[in-house]
């Protein structure tokens, strides 16, 4: 394209053209790969949280096992205390 003021041929206007697509492509190439380093920055954050909730559920479970094996060894000893009081009054 001249310097001068002179207009522009369709020659001038084809090259810029092609200028302007090229540069749509290489933007549109960085901003796939930016986009992609950002969904993998993402999924990498989601992993390590989703690593943290699993150990905090699986103490959860742990805990909810062993309050629930706790819970059953006192109610079988309650039965077994009511099973010797009924036996001390003859209803059994």
């Amino acid at each position: 394209m001249p310097d001068d003021n002179s207009p522009a041929t369709k020659h001038d206007v084809h090259l810029l053209k092609q200028d302007l697509l090229a540069l749509e492509e290489r933007l549109t190439d960085r901003l796939t790969e930016t986009m992609r380093d950002m969904q993998s920055e993402l999924l990498r954050g989601f992993a390590a949280f989703s690593e943290a909730q699993t150990i905090r559920l699986r103490k959860v479970e742990a805990d909810q096992s062993n309050l629930d094996t706790a819970l059953s060894g006192r109610v079988a000893v309650l039965e077994k205390r009511l099973l010797e009081i009924e036996l001390r009054l003859g209803r059994a």
